[in-house]
């Protein structure tokens, strides 16, 4: 459409300069004009005709420019002028060429109306503003993360992200009208992440993961002295055993999302990372009876996409910890003896059942009570905010 209005325009003044051409020496200046629905104005070009002595007379030749009757633009060096016309209104502009050889034309310009929003709603997937005419595709994204796209001609949507995003969105419509629409968006809520648990009655919560390796012996073992053991399963791993891990839901285990195929997420866009964390959680949902609430993101490696895309997930809590056993012994955060409130990780590997009944003998020792981790452990804690190594 923009270029429909400023191809009309450009006939209407050809035709109106070959009558005041008539009569007039080769040598007379030209004019050329062009109109700009986007910024709404009128650039009007005086240019020279061939020749030493028509470029002498462009040299000394100035444009005066009347908007509606009233004198409004002069030309300072000789050439152009660039005239405001408001948008969605016919404008009659004069333009008076003085010099050697003076010319007036006349011709009434009709602007496009201005691009208008109509409404803006905000949700959860973000903003959408209604706008009152056809758009051309919208750029983004906005601050660097919030998609920005299209979803009918005249919508368009800016999607949240993990990071807040105050900006200006300029959005131009197919007739080449533009405006500039402040946009704010707060980030995506987060799950939050924490690497200890309550320490009352002296609780200790031990954790393992991946599932590649079930062990009866830690199953013969939970269910001996009724031990509460989190797994945080990948979702691949566990539907090679899904026997076994009913078997352990029945002995009192609980379930915790460790992603479809344990990828490092914080390498994964928002919506990748959230389909790793929500896929996992509703097999697990479908397959064991209960979608978990707790979540460990692979390699402990989390960000703010990451924790956005666990919330988006239905996940409260992401789980960190604080020591780990191996068959190297058990290594604490601070090189310390265990202490109440420490989360304990563990892997299904092959000698699981040797590591768990060295670390049962720890706790003993060190009279800690093996609690289970559910989302209540970690009312009151304050949230973790860094990275950890692990996997």
């Amino acid at each position: 459409m923009a270029l429909a209005v400023t191809g009309m325009l450009v006939l209407v003044v050809a035709s109106v300069a070959r009558i005041a051409h008539v009569g007039a020496s080769a040598v007379s200046p030209g004019l050329t004009w062009t109109l700009s629905p986007a910024t709404n104005t009128v650039t009007i070009r005086l240019t020279s005709a061939s020749g030493p002595s028509g470029r002498r007379i462009l040299a000394r030749s100035h444009l005066v420019i009347s908007k509606d009757g009233q004198p409004t633009r002069q030309s300072i060096d000789g050439g152009t002028v660039r005239v405001p016309v408001p948008p969605g209104k016919q404008t009659s502009l004069v333009v008076q060429v003085t010099g050697p050889r003076p010319v007036r034309q006349a011709f009434t310009v009709t602007v496009p109306p201005a691009l208008r929003v109509l409404a803006s709603r905000r949700g959860p997937g973000g903003v959408l503003l209604s706008l009152s005419s056809p758009l051309r595709r919208p750029r983004g994204p906005l601050c660097g993360a919030d998609k920005v796209s299209s979803p009918e001609s005249s919508e368009v949507a800016v999607a949240p992200s993990p990071i807040p995003c105050r900006a200006k969105l300029t959005l131009t419509a197919a007739d080449g009208e533009q405006t500039v629409v402040p946009v704010t968006i707060p980030a995506l809520p987060e799950t939050p992440v924490y690497s200890f648990a309550h320490s009352a009655g002296r609780a200790i919560y031990i954790t393992v993961d991946d599932g590649w390796t079930p062990s009866q012996q830690v199953l013969a073992i939970m269910r001996k002295i009724s031990l509460p053991v989190t797994a945080f399963l990948i979702e691949h791993a566990a539907q090679q055993h899904l026997a076994y891990w009913r078997a352990f839901v029945g002995a009192g285990g609980m379930i915790g999302d460790h992603t479809v195929s344990h990828p490092n997420l914080t390498k994964l866009t928002l919506p990748r990372a959230t389909t790793q964390w929500a896929q996992a959680r509703r097999a697990f949902g479908h397959m064991l009876g209960r979608a978990p609430l707790l979540g460990r993101p692979p390699y402990g490696a989390f960000d703010r996409t990451v924790q956005a895309a666990a919330h988006r997930s239905g996940l409260r809590i992401l789980v960190g910890w604080s020591a780990v056993a191996d068959n190297d012994g058990i290594h604490t955060w601070d090189r310390k003896p265990l202490e109440p409130g420490e989360i304990v990780l563990l892997h299904w590997v092959p000698g699981l059942g040797r590591q768990l009944t060295r670390l049962l003998a720890v706790v003993r020792a060190r009279h800690l009570n093996p609690t289970p981790l559910t989302p209540a452990s970690f009312t009151g804690i304050t949230p973790q905010h860094r990275s950890l190594d692990g996997d």
